[in-house]
């Protein structure tokens, strides 16, 4: 971002002085205090936990140039530019709009009930063979986070890839206002943060009202394969075209080829006229959807066939999403960062196939804001976990009991442990002879599954059979 400090008022509707500093040129946004650099904007966004107003001075102190407030604020310099708006995240994401209207670069937002960042990274990675691209860092996706991505962003990139999250009605409105994409990808919906949006079509429903955002003269896509997400894609856009990997007649279309040594995959993409397989860094048939939004997004800015082979051959999967590292004789597999009924039934195929006639294990946590779904869908995923094959399941969390249940109307015959700590697991797993296995680890983000990972591959690290 390079915005004049009297831009910066306009575009908020901030009221305020610019103070005795002249009219300076911010080119960096920032929230915390610790991260303040000289220069920068600092805006006070207010939480349950902390204030940043009760930074302010601190973030003046180590550079900051002006400070972007709801309130007026004691203790600074004087002198000392202060903006005043009712809400700082609203400004936070005008600010953002106004920034995206000055760059010029088109953007793709990418959202979806499971693979949202897989999809973010491998369109970028692809339209980054184009053209200077840009992108959200990890999964900066909310109200604060899309906003301070964009600012990130600058005025020579050619495209933006920004990934939109939410979790309750009400909230993807902002963003998409916020983000007016060129390109609005939504790759799938399922039974996500259903405690808030109800059932799958109450979740299509609020991811769709991302595509009354458009440009004019920008495209929607969406998937065919989920009829709650195509009928409310439809009635938000008659235009929007189809994505499928299920043989719907869809103008864009993908289907998994198999396993490559080392966790890669082979895809087919038709795009239009353009057929093409391709080498991925994903194995699975379940991202066939991720890799064709991609793809898709990219081919209508204008990425060819070489753009989209290279782009997709070459991208980096961030880790805690599907992350396969090999530890000694053991595959284990990072997919800690959140979880969902349909990215566990993913996750859980996927793994499966990784291990092919190796041990499998699953060690997943519960799935939470499931609201009166909570039993049945964990109860689903006892059965998942049961027909998957696996030598054992670890479960942390409530509801165990479902699992249990789940499991043995699967007519499971592995094992099956409840625990309550990563050391607990680690004491569980280490009499079960689960040697050179393949471990998937999954959970909602609150339980920190990462943590059971962690103290795994310790465990392993220090044993010399390992």
């Amino acid at each position: 971002m390079r915005m004049t400090l009297s831009d910066i008022l306009t575009a908020t509707g901030a009221v305020g002085d610019v103070g005795e500093r002249g009219n300076p040129a911010i080119e960096a946004v920032r929230i915390d205090s610790r991260a303040v650099i000289p220069g920068c904007l600092f805006v006070c966004v207010p939480g349950s936990r902390l204030d940043g107003h009760h930074f302010a001075a601190e973030a003046v102190a180590k550079g900051a140039a002006a400070v972007l407030a709801d309130r007026p604020l004691a203790g600074l310099p004087e002198g000392t530019p202060v903006l005043l708006v009712r809400d700082t995240v609203a400004a936070l994401g005008r600010l953002a709009r106004a920034w995206r209207e000055r760059a010029g670069a088109r953007l793709v937002a990418v959202t979806g009930s499971a693979g949202k960042t897989t999809v973010k990274e491998l369109t970028a990675a692809i339209l980054a063979k184009v053209g200077p691209t840009a992108k959200n860092y990890k999964n900066y996706n909310n109200r604060i986070g899309l906003p301070l991505s964009m600012l990130e962003a600058s005025e020579t990139d050619a495209f933006w890839v920004m990934e939109l999250g939410i979790s309750a009605p009400g909230e993807m409105a902002p963003l998409a206002a916020i983000a007016e994409p060129d390109i609005a990808v939504i790759h799938n919906v399922g039974p996500a943060h259903l405690e808030a949006l109800g059932d799958v079509a109450g979740v299509a429903a609020e991811k769709t009202v991302l595509l009354r955002s458009l440009r004019p003269g920008g495209v929607a896509l969406a998937s065919m394969d989920y009829p709650e997400l195509w009928e409310a894609a439809k009635a938000a856009c008659p235009r929007v075209r189809g994505l499928s990997t299920k043989g719907q007649p869809a103008p864009y279309r993908a289907k998994y080829l198999g396993a490559l040594p080392e966790g890669r995959g082979m895809f087919f993409l038709k795009l239009g006229d353009l057929e093409l397989e391709v080498e991925t860094p994903l194995t699975g048939g379940h991202f066939a959807e991720n890799i064709l939004a991609a793809a898709a997004a990219a081919h209508i800015l204008g990425a060819g066939e070489k753009h989209i082979t290279a782009g997709l051959q070459t991208a980096v999967i961030p880790e805690q999403r599907f992350f396969c590292r090999r530890q000694g004789c053991f595959t284990l597999i990072d997919d800690t960062y959140n979880a969902n009924p349909l990215s566990m039934r993913r996750a859980i195929a996927a793994a499966a196939e990784t291990a092919r006639d190796k041990p499998l294990v699953l060690v997943l946590g519960e799935m939470r804001e499931m609201g009166a779904h909570a039993v049945d869908e964990h109860n689903t995923l006892g059965e998942v976990a049961g027909k998957s094959g696996a030598k054992a399941v670890f479960f942390h969390g409530s509801h165990a009991d479902a699992v249990a249940s789940g499991l043995t109307r699967a007519g499971y015959a592995g094992r099956f442990a409840v625990v309550d700590s990563p050391d607990a697991f680690v004491e569980a797993a280490a009499p079960m002879g689960l040697d050179c296995g393949v471990f998937l680890f999954k959970g909602s983000r609150s339980m920190r599954m990462e943590e059971y990972l962690a103290a795994f591959t310790q465990s392993i690290q220090k044993d010399p059979k390992a």
